[in-house]
């Protein structure tokens, strides 16, 4: 899968062709798209052609993943730290959508927020934009500033850890466990 998606954006551009050979790729090859991250640019495709049709900030966004990809194909940190360098609930709860409130931090490579969101709401969850007595789960996307901490990201963290301290049991999780419960 790496030399198809270094392939891909080897012109630094991605033509609708070419997602579409790639989309066609991970159809025929579920044993590797199934799995981290690939599974997560089968999903980004399958949405995007949802329409039919590709539109130039799709193209966009997919151009950024795949360069991620191309440069990280373990995952996406692309010489960043990844959420894994953060302090995260050990072991990883499982991922319950139910009447339970998500709240995302950092870029997540499954897409944008709002399509993130989506997902939450369509399992029976809720979605803030900040951490409280209410929230569950802390979603880590797969991409950490190499600043986290002095960001508005490190503030995410500090305000869980400030609510663990007083016993509330917000669970802090990566992108890639959050997609586990999708499926």
């Amino acid at each position: 899968m790496v030399g198809l998606v270094r392939g891909v954006i080897a012109d630094g551009k991605v033509t609708e062709d070419e997602a579409h050979r790639l989309s066609e790729w991970t159809r025929a090859n579920p044993e590797v798209a199934t799995r981290y991250p690939a599974n997560l640019l089968s999903r980004r495709l399958e949405r995007i052609f949802m329409d039919g049709k590709v539109d130039g900030r799709e193209r966009d966004r997919l151009s950024a993943m795949l360069a991620q990809l191309a440069e990280n194909p373990s995952g996406l940190g692309g010489g960043a730290p990844l959420a894994t360098d953060l302090p995260l609930t050990v072991p990883p709860p499982d991922v319950v959508f139910g009447g339970q409130t998500f709240v995302f931090g950092g870029q997540m490579a499954y897409g944008p927020l709002h399509a993130c969101e989506r997902e939450v709401l369509e399992r029976g969850g809720m979605c803030e934009h900040a951490v409280n007595r209410r929230t569950d789960y802390v979603v880590i996307g797969a991409l950490a500033a190499a600043d986290w901490a002095q960001s508005a990201f490190g503030g995410l963290i500090d305000e869980v850890v400030s609510y663990r301290s007083r016993g509330v049991p917000i669970a802090v999780i990566t992108e890639e466990h959050w997609t586990t419960g999708l499926t």
